[in-house]
């Protein structure tokens, strides 16, 4: 994560959910109030490098890696009961006492990210006060999982040069993301492959995460990328359906789905003002 305001921890930590090692940094004010930034599939927490200084400005802003992404470790299986345990166990861990006088947390998950938020809100609503999605798609398109190996690469060039984005259509600076990519890297025998793990690619399922937006009692915002492929008000309305009622919602201008890495400036400033605005019902 890229240098940024007083208070910024560099050091991993770690907290074990099931027997696995899930990774988490944090930076900003340990007295504000916290935010949690989830990422998308077959991404890792690098997704908000940008992000995250900006929000630290005013909160205790909190950034981890889902099993099978990042620095965390890898899972016989994953599901988003899963998913949502191990980032209720990195609020607990992050900030103790939040659930007991201390305040629930805001959770922004962009993506798949937003569908574990939601997992997260809807299981442990104790620990979530507000939710905000970034350009998820709803519904899902059902799609089997893959069950291609994770590749190796003879080279972290090899590997760096064939890095794309998913969807790749984006205008992010390219340094920032050589810079993710080289952070998703890990080296594997005599080549290099991605940390993340293929089969926790699309474990989703539209049936579940329509009986956990159902469940979210929090007030729930949605933004997403002016020019994005996948959210959009097509999302929204599908959203707003699932819920049973209207929600807040931001345009980022000159974004596509990665709304934070094309804008980040932007996309921390619509996340500040949507938190700002989401209250209790």
């Amino acid at each position: 994560m890229s240098a940024g305001p007083a208070g910024v921890t560099q050091a991993v930590e770690v907290v074990e959910v099931g027997g696995v090692r899930i990774a988490y940094r944090r930076l900003g004010l340990p007295e504000a109030d916290t935010v949690l930034l989830v990422h998308g599939g077959a991404a890792h927490s690098g997704w908000w490098t940008e992000v995250a200084p900006v929000l630290a400005r005013e909160h205790h802003v909190v950034v981890a890696d889902l099993s099978g992404h990042g620095d965390s470790g890898h899972r016989p299986a994953y599901r988003a009961e899963l998913w949502a345990e191990e980032m209720a166990a990195v609020l607990r861990a992050a900030q103790p006492g939040a659930a007991d006088g201390g305040g629930p947390s805001a959770v922004v998950g962009h993506s798949m990210g937003g569908l574990v938020a939601a997992a997260t809100a809807a299981r442990f609503p104790e620990l979530v006060g507000r939710l905000v999605l970034v350009d998820t798609r709803l519904p899902l398109r059902e799609l089997p999982p893959p069950t291609t190996p994770a590749r190796v690469f003879a080279s972290a060039q090899e590997a760096l040069d064939r890095f794309r984005l998913l969807p790749d259509r984006t205008n992010a600076d390219p340094q920032l993301l050589q810079e993710i990519a080289r952070s998703g890297l890990v080296e594997a025998g005599p080549g290099w492959r991605w940390k993340f793990d293929p089969a926790a690619r699309r474990r989703l399922s539209n049936d579940g995460v329509r009986a956990d937006l159902s469940a979210v009692l929090c007030p729930v915002g949605y933004l997403y990328g002016a020019q994005t492929d996948m959210g959009g008000p097509d999302s929204v309305s599908c959203l707003e359906k699932w819920l049973g009622h209207a929600v807040p919602v931001e345009v980022v201008p000159d974004a596509f789905h990665h709304v934070p890495l094309d804008q980040p400036t932007r996309c921390a400033e619509a996340i500040e003002r949507m938190l700002t605005g989401l209250v209790e019902r």
